[in-house]
């Protein structure tokens, strides 16, 4: 298996650090698949009780100078667990940088080997490369099938959501009254946030969400739904704004889960977070 990628556009590495230092506020580690054509980066804790999914894709070429992959199997993609938080890292210093050129190495074990060309302090024309490892594990061909793309559930209701920085401020606000959060929606573009204790009740209504294109098979018979979870990791998923999203969408499966999209031109991040039973 081979992997070499280079990027020479500043801002194209400032991009796809803000877009791996989002992903890292949802997980310590997490599955980085390489294809030709799209990076992803996948968590999929469903298979335990209460786990939540993560589905972030990138189209490679939006942010990739160079990019080639041999990968194992006919598809031609490498599997492998990274920490996001450290690869996220391995981009921060890189003000001022001519290249970064990421590869798939073998040093005293496998690493992608982040290599940053910076200018030599004292404008002496020369330039310094500054290489970072971060190790990785590789994911066998057999455990593929654990890091599929999720399945759409059969929601009830969905809509866009308001600004995130706007939901943000208000769950910052409430996240200290209790550890969940009702989220309730309806076709007619209302979302209701509702905490509810032995001391206090609260709610923050939005009106006027804009609704989805959606398929002529959706079934909209039910005029609302709701869905209680956990409050923090909703507010984890709002903190990812950084990514630069210009849609975000939600889907609620009443009583069972909450799917939240994140949509930029070149990404997509898609998160799935199941309900919380309060009785």
């Amino acid at each position: 298996m081979r992997f070499k990628a280079k990027l020479f556009d500043v801002q194209s590495i400032t991009q796809l650090q803000s877009v791996i230092s989002a992903v890292s506020r949802f997980c310590k580690t997490c599955c980085l698949k390489l294809t030709e054509d799209k990076i992803y980066f996948i968590l999929n804790d469903r298979l335990v009780c209460g786990g939540t999914t993560i589905w972030c894709e990138v189209t490679q070429s939006s942010y990739f100078d160079e990019f080639r992959i041999e990968g194992k199997d006919d598809t031609g993609a490498i599997l492998m667990s990274v920490s996001p938080d450290m690869l996220a890292k391995s981009l921060c210093n890189t003000v001022g940088a001519s290249s970064v050129k990421v590869k798939l190495a073998k040093k005293q074990s496998a690493c992608l080997s982040v290599e940053i060309a910076l200018p030599s302090p004292g404008g002496s024309g020369m330039q310094r490369l500054v290489t970072h490892d971060v190790p990785v594990h590789l994911i066998p061909l057999s455990h593929w099938q654990e890091y599929e793309e999720p399945g759409m559930p059969e929601f009830d209701i969905s809509f866009y959501l308001p600004p995130l920085r706007k939901l943000r401020n208000v769950l910052e606000r409430i996240k200290n009254l209790s550890n969940h959060v009702t989220v309730q929606g309806s076709w007619s573009g209302e979302m209701t946030l509702s905490v509810k204790t032995e001391l206090v009740t609260t709610k923050t209504y939005f009106t006027d969400l804009d609704i989805p294109q959606l398929d002529s098979q959706v079934d909209t018979s039910r005029a609302s739904a709701e869905v209680t979870v956990d409050i923090k990791k909703l507010l984890t998923f709002v903190q990812s704004q950084g990514i630069g999203a210009s849609k975000s969408i939600c889907n609620i499966v009443h009583n069972r889960a909450l799917q939240l999209f994140l949509l930029q031109d070149d990404v997509q991040l898609q998160y799935y977070l199941p309900s919380i039973d309060t009785s």
